[in-house]
């Protein structure tokens, strides 16, 4: 059984269920959960990137399936649209120029889309990054997936999608961490106005 903190530093505490049974609880890092992303079922990470930003604002419908167009989630707020394509890729595995060029069309396939999002558990080239500008393309990478489930305090979507994952809350979380208004979500946030 693995614990998910909130915030603060990484915790190991024991907790003993009877004489002969222990589980350990501990803060993993963020390579362990990257890597328990990049081998989620795809269908599954689809489903994972729809709850993320459900928890972000936004009303979600997951699309992914076999002829999706590449849709795989469409999420709407009060005046926004996004499409969402999510790839759930193994380590060194990046997402090139071609693919951000494919995935920036969807915006053809539905009407008053607002941003293309391509979301992925690996990293893309920088040729891919490169594009994005001219084609209105937001790029979220593994590591900034994960950056913006700690800060928005989203780590109860691992525990939806885990069953060997529960969240724990430390003790003391410092009132300044919270409210951070300069942090990666409303930089994120802000791409989407």
């Amino acid at each position: 059984m693995v614990c998910l903190g909130l915030s603060g530093p990484p915790s190991h505490v024991e907790y003993m269920t009877d004489e002969t049974d222990a589980v350990e609880y501990v803060t993993p890092s963020k390579s362990y959960l990257r890597r328990r992303l990049q081998v989620m079922d795809p269908y599954a990470f689809e489903e994972f990137i729809a709850d993320v930003w459900e928890h972000l604002g936004w009303h979600t419908r997951t699309v992914g399936k076999p002829g999706d167009r590449g849709i795989d989630v469409i999420a709407t707020s009060s005046d926004e649209k996004q499409l969402i394509q999510a790839k759930r890729y193994g380590p060194n595995t990046t997402v090139g120029s071609p693919e951000v060029q494919q995935y920036a069309s969807l915006r053809i396939q539905e009407d008053d889309v607002d941003t293309v999002t391509i979301v992925t558990t690996g990293e893309f080239t920088s040729q891919a990054e490169d594009l994005t500008p001219d084609l209105n393309v937001l790029l979220i990478d593994g590591e900034d997936l994960l950056g913006i489930l700690e800060e928005i305090e989203a780590f109860d979507v691992f525990a939806e999608h885990f069953d060997d994952i529960t969240v724990g809350t430390p003790e003391t979380t410092p009132a300044a961490d919270q409210n951070d208004s300069t942090g990666l979500v409303n930089r994120i946030r802000s791409w989407f106005k």
